[in-house]
């Protein structure tokens, strides 16, 4: 799964990478580390207006929810959505069905490696896109009590490249990255279920990514997250003979 993410980079060059505009530049300032259970704002592109970023809501909310206290009790579980169901599922059928496709710039994430009872942190990025673009599902939430309309979204994830799959070895799972023909698909053309789900069947090449162990400031109370040092390598001896962490 993927609740860990970072976005280091500058208005302009966002701007430049997916040829569209950001309305608020605040919301491109640099994230070392961004939890998803904290429901950040993210600049978002969505399929309906995929010239312009919008400052989105992690945490799907389905429209089917009636109350403020049920929305806040089910965007926790729907953080991220496995792609091979989202036709299924009561959460992200309407919004797959009505084609409510967006996408997250990203510079990185972060998974977990398990060894017995211990977890070491990675960090995850591309080595062929400086930013890369991963597959979001979006929907619109009516708060009946005051009318409000909640933007939000939920990440789609798929089976784990070899890569991912050997340091995310509990569930092996990994987000749907997003090559740039598969993101021109994604935003532009129109896709019925069984191409949507054979474009995201397909595991982001793990030879065009690159990982690195990091120190578990990431988790720490008593140091800020998110930080340039977040992002550092760090090694541990117990990853010593591991070398299918670090490079595929």
């Amino acid at each position: 799964m993927c609740y860990h993410t970072s976005l280091v980079t500058d208005a302009p060059t966002l701007e430049k990478r997916f040829n569209a505009s950001l309305s608020d530049e605040s919301t491109c300032r640099p994230a070392y580390h961004a939890s998803a259970f904290g429901f950040p704002a993210w600049p978002i592109l969505t399929r309906q207006e995929p010239g312009r970023f919008q400052a989105i809501r992690w945490g799907l909310i389905p429209r089917w929810v009636r109350s403020a206290d049920d929305a806040d009790q089910i965007r926790a579980k729907t953080i991220n959505a496995r792609a091979e169901t989202i036709f299924e599922k009561p959460s992200f059928r309407t919004a797959a069905q009505k084609g409510q496709r967006c996408l997250i710039p990203m510079t990185g994430f972060y998974e977990w490696h398990t060894i017995g009872s211990k977890k070491y942190p990675f960090y995850i990025s591309t080595t062929d896109q400086p930013i890369f673009s991963v597959v979001l599902l979006c929907d619109e939430w009516p708060d009946s009590e005051t009318g409000e309309l909640t933007a939000t979204y939920t990440l789609l994830t798929t089976d784990a490249n070899p890569l991912l799959a050997a340091i995310h070895n509990t569930k092996k799972r990994m987000p749907c990255l997003l090559t740039p023909e598969a993101e021109q698909a994604w935003l532009h053309e129109n896709l019925d279920e069984k191409q949507t789900l054979e474009l995201l069947a397909t595991p982001y090449p793990a030879d065009r990514m690159h990982s690195h162990s990091i120190s578990k400031r990431i988790t720490s109370r008593s140091e800020p997250s998110d930080a340039p040092e977040v992002l550092e390598p760090f090694n541990y001896p117990e990853l010593a003979n591991k070398t299918s962490l670090f490079a595929y």
